[in-house]
Formats: structure tokens, C-alpha cells, sequence
């Protein structure tokens, strides 16, 4: 006999993962000629579904829609000093293409459209449209084929029975009642803890609090679906006290206001000191880590890009500043440096010294032109440019969290593992709830691995759905 169910399969959340994993799951159970009750479970309303996806722009590092950047394998295992899983990362990269292609087939058109990286070591495609575009078509068809989607609904907590298999899911719905659901699978795809101030403060450390979500979506990640996980013996994996990071404007009110124009100017800190090389690799290959800097290395956790108006002249400087507030302008450094609340003579020493650091040679706004500052602490390796054609242009920056990599275990099927390497039956996940990255973040990746992966998930659950029920005849 069947074992009667309110859901065969519940969806945790809404963004690249989850849809692309309700949207498998549906096409395989139709290809199977099954009728499957799929849910999905989404935190937000309707207006604010997705996640993180909802607000990126959605970078994929593809060299074609077909075919991964060069050295796709080899840079992720390198970038994370050889800890993350590299089973993992093969599987990402045979399957990337074909997966983008499958998203296309849906109607998500895909194109290199300009970014805010002026200078890139990978080629970046994008979906038209950004991660909105993917969410709401893969949603679409998803319901298309009898996928519901319940919103303000959060899960917290599953339930195993006799055997260890996943067939319970409590959800509490907007108003604080909880409800518990039969199921027979579950598929974690909800984000990591960026939303959750106590996780950021276990896992981030100090100050952690004061780390804001790069985007409005982050808020709504706040980590339930890893404690679940955990909570029934799931392993974690991914670097937990690191976090995807970017510099932004802390004044700007848009989703990723990037300031990434500095690595032709300086930054400094409070102090007027300056912290770092600005342009010691191509900007997408060194945000991360200067964003970091600023938020450990930095008081107050706020650095400020100091410009002149050679700003102006820097072809597509627009897209490089994300941000919609109007710079800071003085028309001596003494008076930025009022504006600013940092110590004039300070701030005048640093770029004086600066300007006669910069070594002659030809500016190339467009690649590494080894144009250097040279004498000073620290030097700077390209790009350098005096800053010397008032009235002078500031920019506040802090570092926003772009996601947290501490999550939980999957094979290559989106399994959820133990700590013996055993799958939890009928536990999944995908997307940004998987701990995958260790160290720096390899440009481009995640979104395309929610999808990757999201993709597989589904697909496998609907096996794993089959021959439990069988088990029940």
C-alpha cells in the first residue's frame, strides 16, 4: 500500500537552486509518467522570492554557453588550496553546458553583456535579464507542470522515520503557526546564513553583526535549512569562517553598488593610510580579498577610494561604479579630507608620497600595463596614476557579504552526506546551502552550480521517490 503523503517532494526555497530543481523534478516525473504532489516552500512573498538570485546579475564562468573558462577544474581547486571537492568540481564542469542549454531551451536568453569588472582574467556570461529572469522562467514552468509554490512559509525542521529516511517537514507559516507535513523527500536549496546575525556570529566571528548582506535576498537566508540538515546527521563542508565578499557603497540603497573603479585610484582608511595594492590583479581576480581587508584590516570596517577627475576619462567607468550616490568632491585634499573626518596632513602626506611613486609608462585602463608606484608601502602595480586634476572625488567602501561558504555535504547526485560518507535517504541539496568554496572564490561559479546541481537533484529524487514507493506496494 502507498503511504499517503502531503508532498511527495517540498522544495526549500525559491532562488536558482530550487527552481531548477523543481522544474527536473517535474520533467522527470512526467518523463516517468508519474503524478507527483511537488511543493515549493518560500520564505518570501511573492514580490521578494529567490534569494540571492533574485538581485544578481548572475555571472557565469563560460567561455561559450557550451564550454567552461579555460582551466575551470584546475583555478577551483587552486583557489581553494585543493579542499574543496574535486569530484564535485569535474561533475560541475562536464555538466555546466548542457544545463545553461537546458535553462535556454526554458526561454532564458544568455549574452556577454558589459559588467563591472573593466578588467577580467575570465570571460563572464550572463543570462538577459540577470538571476530575476531565471527564477521567474524555471517558476514558470515548473507550475506549468503542477509544481505549487507556497510563499511565507519556512521550514525548521525535518523528521526520519524508523529506517532513517527523510518523511516529515515542519513549516510555519506567516503568523507563527507551524504545521507538519508527510513527505518523501525534501530538497534543501534556501542559502547559506548571511540573514542570521547568531550564525554569522558563531561561524564569522566578531563584529560579524555589522556585515551586511550584499543584496536585499541575503536577508531572507538565515540558515534553517543547514541547521535541519545538521541536526539529523548531515556533515558540513565549505570554509565556515569565510564569506564571498564585495566592496561596496554603504550609502548606496541598489543590490551589489559596487565601488570597483580603485584599482586606478587609491583607498585608505581612516587613518588616511593606504592598506593595500589596488591593482595587483585584474579587479574580478582581487575584490574579494581587498572587501575582506577592509572589513578585518580596517577601523570601523570603511575604507574610501580617493580619485581625481581622470575619473571621468576611463572608458565604461559607469559600470564600474554601481552605485547611484554622487562622489564625495572637494578642490584640495585638505578639504576632502575634512569631509571625510580623517587627519588632513595624514591624508595629504599619503597621496603627495603616492604621486611621487608613480612610475612613468602607458596607462592601459583595459589590461595589466604594469604602470607602477614604486618606493612606498604598500606599492601599487599597475594602473598607478597620480592623483593630481582637482576638484578631487571620494567614495566610501565597506565590505558586504555576498554569501557565506559553511554548509552541508552532497555527492555529486545532491545527496546529503553524512559524516561516513552515507546518503541521508531523501535529503537533497543544492546551491548555496552546500559548503563548497575554501579560500578565494573563483568568479562566476555559484549560481551556475545551484543550477548544475539543482538540476541533478531533481532528477535523481524522482528515482529515489520511485523506488520508495515500491517499497511500499
Amino acid at each position: 500500500m502507498t503511504r499517503e503523503v502531503d508532498f511527495d517532494l517540498a522544495i526549500i526555497g525559491c532562488g536558482a537552486a530550487g527552481t531548477a530543481a523543481a522544474l527536473a523534478a517535474a520533467e522527470k516525473a512526467k518523463e516517468e509518467n508519474q503524478s507527483l504532489k511537488i511543493v515549493i516552500l518560500e520564505r518570501a512573498d511573492f514580490d521578494h522570492r529567490g534569494g540571492n538570485t533574485r538581485w544578481t546579475a548572475a555571472y557565469m564562468r563560460m567561455e561559450t554557453i557550451d564550454q567552461p573558462a579555460p582551466n575551470f577544474v584546475e583555478d577551483m581547486m587552486a583557489f581553494s588550496e585543493n579542499y574543496s571537492d574535486r569530484k564535485y568540481i569535474e561533475t560541475l564542469h562536464e555538466n555546466a553546458g548542457a544545463t545553461l542549454r537546458w535553462v535556454e531551451s526554458k526561454g532564458v536568453e544568455f549574452d556577454y553583456l558589459p559588467t563591472m569588472f573593466l578588467t577580467s582574467s575570465k570571460p563572464r556570461l550572463l543570462p538577459v535579464g540577470g538571476g530575476r529572469a531565471i527564477i521567474d522562467t524555471l517558476s514558470s514552468r515548473a507550475r506549468a507542470l503542477g509544481v505549487e509554490i507556497v510563499y511565507e512559509a519556512t521550514a525548521w525542521n525535518l523528521t526520519l522515520d524508523e529506517t532513517g529516511a527523510v518523511n516529515g517537514l515542519n513549516v510555519r507559516i506567516k503568523g507563527g503557526e507551524s504545521m507538519a507535513l508527510k513527505v518523501n523527500a525534501v530538497i534543501l536549496a534556501a542559502g547559506g546564513f548571511q540573514g542570521n546575525q547568531e550564525m554569522m556570529a558563531q561561524y564569522i566571528g566578531r563584529d560579524a553583526h555589522k556585515l551586511p548582506p550584499v543584496c536585499e535576498g541575503g536577508y531572507f537566508n538565515k540558515g534553517e535549512g543547514i541547521r535541519m540538515a545538521l541536526s539529523v546527521g548531515a556533515k558540513g563542508s565549505g570554509q565556515w569562517d569565510a564569506f564571498h565578499a564585495e566592496p561596496v557603497d554603504p550609502r548606496s540603497k541598489r543590490e551589489e553598488a559596487g565601488v570597483m573603479l580603485y584599482p586606478y585610484f587609491i583607498l585608505v582608511n581612516e587613518q588616511g593610510e593606504r592598506f593595500t595594492d589596488e591593482g595587483y590583479t585584474t579587479i574580478d581576480e582581487q575584490y574579494e580579498a581587498v572587501a575582506r581587508k577592509i572589513f578585518y584590516e580596517c577601523s570601523n570596517h570603511v575604507a574610501y577610494m580617493i580619485a581625481d577627475q581622470k575619473m571621468y576619462t576611463i572608458p565604461n567607468y559607469e559600470e564600474a561604479l554601481q552605485t547611484e550616490q554622487p562622489p564625495i568632491v572637494a578642490n584640495t585634499i585638505e578639504e576632502l579630507a575634512k569631509k571625510l573626518n580623517i587627519p588632513e596632513e595624514k591624508l595629504t602626506k599619503t597621496v603627495k608620497e603616492f604621486n611621487e611613486a608613480v612610475q612613468p609608462g602607458q596607462f592601459l585602463w583595459n589590461q595589466k600595463d604594469g604602470k607602477k608606484a614604486v618606493g612606498i608601502t604598500p606599492e601599487k602595480s599597475n594602473w598607478a596614476l597620480p592623483i593630481d586634476q582637482g576638484p578631487f572625488i571620494a567614495y566610501p567602501v565597506i565590505s558586504c557579504n555576498v554569501f557565506t561558504n559553511g554548509g552541508i555535504a552532497t555527492d555529486t547526485e545532491g545527496r546529503v552526506l553524512t559524516n561516513d560518507q552515507d546518503p541521508i535517504p531523501g535529503l537533497y541539496a543544492a546551491g548555496e546551502i552546500t559548503g563548497l568554496y575554501y579560500g578565494k572564490y573563483p568568479g562566476g561559479t555559484s549560481v551556475l552550480r545551484s543550477l548544475v546541481f539543482g538540476k541533478r537533484a531533481g532528477e535523481h529524487v524522482i528515482s529515489y521517490i520511485s523506488s520508495k514507493q515500491k517499497s511500499y506496494s
